[in-house]
């Protein structure tokens, strides 16, 4: 029939805007669920995509090239009528790839004729903003963790599980006595990023102070590993703000549990692990991703032998 297009003739559209935006949303999120995203997950996709909308309803820009432009260049300055301040490189490179993500789904419905994010440059990260802890502060925190009048047994149980098993703050709440196998020392991540499930390990010293805690506390396998004050799972909330209590307590800055995620990588690294070995520990899904921490370790390296060269000393005197 002569009325009838062929789906060859259908033209699809450059861009999207306001209702047309909502429903493409929403089917990529209803796609999600069907495909097995996690729930922090599907709440993170829909908060951010939703503040893109607002963005873009509010200053009449559609999602292609330059309203993403507008919305990435005020979002990096913190004028995106969300942010309250200049959001971090890293939180930048989050919300670029989540919305490359949804453009790329996009396309592949047919809902746009090309993903707008291909033009929309990601941020660079650089590797000066991992810092891991030194042996002193390390020290400091256990020490300040012992000297808690209260959980002190179990503070110190987290510190050593933190800085052992690199997990992050969401998979160790997550975590429930059953999970932990004290038979070959290593820990199940059930609700890991992603939603992927991974085995973490850890030593003998944090081994003996994880089962001197859950000795002291008489516990179900079904209960949360680490014990909130209310006898409830502890939130990634509460363990922030626990960390920053014994980092003050300590005289240690910048104390939170990710940078024990960063201290471990570093440390495992020093200490002869390979590179694909930690980034199974850490649940990366790319090698480039633990590179940069492999690099950190590297630098540690040669600064060591900068100072303690053997030939470089051999005619020291006093030796």
């Amino acid at each position: 029939m002569k009325n009838c297009q062929s789906a060859s003739q259908v033209q699809i559209p450059a861009a999207l805007v306001r209702d047309s935006l909502l429903r493409a949303v929403q089917g990529w999120l209803l796609s999600g669920e069907i495909a097995g995203w996690s729930r922090k997950t599907l709440d993170d996709r829909c908060i951010w995509m939703g503040r893109l909308r607002q963005y873009l309803d509010a200053n009449d820009l559609a999602f292609d090239v330059n309203g993403l432009r507008a919305y990435f260049a005020a979002y990096q300055k913190g004028r995106d009528g969300r942010s309250v301040r200049p959001p971090k490189p890293a939180s930048v490179k989050h919300v670029h790839s989540l919305v490359s993500a949804f453009g790329s789904w996009c396309v592949q419905e047919e809902l746009l004729e090309a993903n707008p994010m291909k033009r929309i440059p990601a941020p660079i990260i650089r590797d000066d903003g991992i810092e891991p802890y030194t042996d002193a502060e390390l020290n400091a925190l256990l020490r300040a963790a012992a000297n808690c009048q209260k959980n002190g047994l179990r503070n110190t149980a987290i510190l050593h599980f933190l800085a052992d098993t690199a997990v992050r703050a969401s998979e160790l709440c997550a975590m429930t006595v059953d999970d932990v196998n004290f038979t070959d020392r290593t820990a199940h991540v059930r609700c890991g990023k992603g939603g992927k499930a991974r085995i973490v390990a850890f030593g003998k010293t944090t081994a003996n102070v994880l089962s001197r805690y859950l000795l002291n506390t008489a516990r179900d396998p079904e209960d949360p590993l680490f014990m909130s004050e209310r006898g409830g799972p502890m939130t990634p909330g509460s363990l922030f703000q626990l960390c920053k209590r014994l980092g003050k307590a300590a005289g240690v800055r910048g104390v939170h549990p990710h940078r024990f995620r960063h201290d471990a990588a570093v440390r495992l690294l020093r200490n002869g692990a390979h590179a694909f070995g930690v980034m199974s520990l850490l649940g990366h899904t790319r090698i480039q991703t633990t590179q940069v921490y492999v690099k950190l370790a590297e630098a540690d390296v040669k600064d060591m032998h900068r100072t303690a060269s053997p030939m470089d000393n051999l005619n020291k005197k006093g030796r």
